[in-house]
């Protein structure tokens, strides 16, 4: 990656159409332009030049991200599958001249209560909850007792009462 500025200064420091941007860019090899503007999929001169382009895609967010932390997280994070859709691939003759990534949420979907899990492991082990529980803190004290710790030394953090 590399920035408008690091590139060619004088097209960060002018007025520049965007279609100019994508010649510019495309002819000294770029494959891609990531840009925070989704405004130019609404404008006929960027399409009509981005639709000939045969090997540059620009890469914008489905929806605004005002936060710059969450915006370059998300475009690091998705970059394996930029990167994917940007590899020519047999069977597939075009590559995509838009890339809209996705917006970064958290839906219930992606919560796990880690209680559930603990019942999960009962049942696929055939064993009660409280059984489970218990596995769990032998492996605990085990554990601690391995690495010459207080077995009890997190009893009070894991709200497990006074050792027996």
């Amino acid at each position: 990656m590399l920035s408008l500025h690091t590139f060619d200064r004088t097209l960060a420091e002018n007025s520049t159409p965007d279609w100019l941007l994508y010649c510019v860019a495309a002819s000294a090899g770029f494959d891609a332009l990531v840009t925070r503007d989704r405004s130019q999929l609404d404008q006929l001169v960027e399409m009509y030049v981005l639709s000939r382009l045969s090997s540059f895609t620009i890469i914008t967010w489905k929806k605004p991200i005002e936060d710059p932390v969450r915006e370059w997280g998300q475009l690091l994070a998705y970059l394996p599958e930029v990167k994917k859709h940007l590899q020519p691939r047999s069977g597939v003759s075009i590559r995509p001249e838009v890339i809209l990534l996705p917006a970064p949420t958290i839906t219930d979907q992606n919560l796990v209560r880690a209680a559930d899990g603990v019942g999960t492991y009962a049942r696929k082990h055939g064993v009660s909850h409280r059984q489970a529980n218990d596995n769990a803190l032998d492996e605990i004290r085990a554990g601690l007792n391995m690495m010459a710790r207080d077995p009890y030394e997190f009893d009070e953090l894991l709200r497990l009462g006074s050792p027996s």
